[in-house]
């Protein structure tokens, strides 16, 4: 079994999947948790990147979990409170 500990050196915190691990039940269940709550600061890009997972894998993922999406390219809630703040 994958470990779903996060190297230290990563931005979203969230955990590495070697390429072809199928995740089942609690492991599934945790990785879902963790997206779904980095998505809130993050690009679906962004979790790709972090988990080596496809796109289409984290869409399906936040979909299944009844996310609602941003619209491409609109700011997430963070980096808009980060902009207000600075004007």
């Amino acid at each position: 079994m994958t470990s779903l500990t996060p190297p230290a050196e990563q931005t979203t915190r969230l955990p590495r999947i070697p390429r072809g691990t199928r995740l089942k039940g609690a492991q599934a269940a945790e990785f879902s948790t963790l997206v779904v709550a980095a998505y809130a600061d993050h690009s679906i890009r962004a979790i790709c990147k972090e988990t080596g997972r496809s796109y289409g894998a984290i869409y399906r993922l936040l979909s299944r979990a009844g996310v609602t999406f941003r619209n491409p390219g609109y700011p997430r809630p963070a980096a808009a409170a980060k902009s207000v703040a600075c004007r």
